[in-house]
């Protein structure tokens, strides 16, 4: 596995290390052992304008993920980029009472999920996307103890 992640965004520190952990830890759960994404930690204004630009949404939004493999036969090494706005993380893992790094993992596993084909847009595609994410986050936290 490769994980190329790229620190775009000063409005929290991040670890590192945590974020490849999380990373790897989905990737082995769903067979991608060959797997190279990348990740990359930006600011509200930064996620704003890739909304923009690739959805025509004008708005700052959690996590946006660029699958690089043919959705029609799921095949390749390179899975694509997940683009997560730390700053929005930041907020709501406020609100929610939550630690940060739990809201970062939550979002990496929803925009690892999309790159492997999962779908939220349709209610039956996002029950099964909603499950397999707390599928995942429920045996991450208990692999770290």
């Amino acid at each position: 596995m490769k994980i190329d992640i790229q620190n775009l965004q000063s409005v929290a520190k991040i670890d590192k290390n945590k974020v490849i952990e999380c990373a790897n830890y989905v990737l082995k759960a769903m067979g991608e052992n060959d797997a190279e994404l990348s990740l990359v930690l930006v600011n509200d204004t930064y996620i704003r304008n890739l909304n923009w630009k690739y959805r025509g949404n004008d708005s700052a939004t959690d996590v946006l993920a660029f699958p690089m493999r043919d959705s029609r036969r799921l095949s390749g090494v390179i899975l694509g980029d997940v683009v997560i706005s730390v700053e929005t993380a930041k907020r709501e893992a406020k609100k929610r009472k939550k630690d940060l790094q739990d809201e970062l993992d939550l979002y990496f596993v929803h925009g690892i999920l999309h790159l492997l084909g999962y779908d939220d847009e349709k209610i039956r595609k996002r029950k099964k996307m909603k499950q397999k994410e707390k599928e995942l986050m429920e045996s991450l936290c208990s692999s770290r103890g």
